[in-house]
């Protein structure tokens, strides 16, 4: 308490003394501030960038808040397809390295054709959940990665959209071009169909979705996707 007495008293009389001891003080506790927020940012999620959406604020416990999702009018992005070689394997990997999870699967989609014959595309396809609201529908049928060019690696991107036949018309109208969809024999032109999709669909054994596919500038193949399940 003595020591501790005259110390006060020491820097009452020397306010220069006092000041220096204020200034390493502050200088020691900005110090110990910095390095904690430095140990505490390093498992913390990076800024990604600033827009009118974001909010990269921290909470108390140190932790980014979830960003906000930007939303612009018109179909957002359904999944893109990939054409795996060996599908199991496949969806093992989108599992163990994504942590991603099966969502929907089928062997069988099916429609009538203007000119009344039975479009069916046989093949099994699981739709993987990857966080969002997005897919990746891995499609059994690729060739070994070594084969592989062009569209035998990712096949389609697909949109999500609330009226099939809207969002098709306005992308011919933008540019883009009708696929002709080509299965055992069979053509489909592409434009919106009504769809009977068979298998393990949460639960159902079949669903009807409406779909579309056109390319476009690029040559890109595009799917447009209208379900209330999917």
């Amino acid at each position: 308490m003595e020591n501790s007495e005259q110390t006060i008293q020491g820097s009452k009389k020397n306010p220069f003394t006092r000041r220096r001891q204020l200034l390493m003080g502050g200088s020691f506790l900005a110090g110990l501030v910095a390095s904690t927020t430095g140990f505490s940012t390093l498992d913390s999620k990076p800024a990604l960038g600033k827009d009118k959406d974001e909010d990269d604020s921290l909470e108390l416990s140190g932790k980014w808040k979830k960003k906000k999702i930007h939303r612009i009018e018109g179909p957002g992005l359904h999944h893109s397809a990939l054409l795996a070689y060996d599908i199991d394997a496949t969806i093992r990997f989108y599992e163990k390295g994504f942590n991603a999870r099966k969502r929907y699967g089928w062997n069988s989609a099916q429609t009538i054709l203007p000119n009344g014959e039975l479009f069916d595309v046989v093949r099994r396809v699981q739709l993987m959940d990857i966080g969002d609201g997005n897919y990746v529908e891995i499609v059994a049928g690729g060739t070994p990665a070594n084969q592989r060019v062009g569209y035998d690696i990712w096949n389609h991107l697909a949109l999500r959209a609330d009226n099939t036949d809207f969002y098709y018309q306005r992308a011919i109208n933008a540019g883009a071009k009708p696929f002709n969809f080509v299965f055992n024999g069979k053509t489909w032109n592409g434009e919106p169909a009504n769809f009977i999709l068979s298998g393990d669909i949460n639960g159902q054994a079949n669903i009807t979705v409406r779909l579309a596919y056109c390319q476009g500038l690029d040559g890109e193949l595009i799917e447009m996707v209208q379900g209330n399940i999917l």
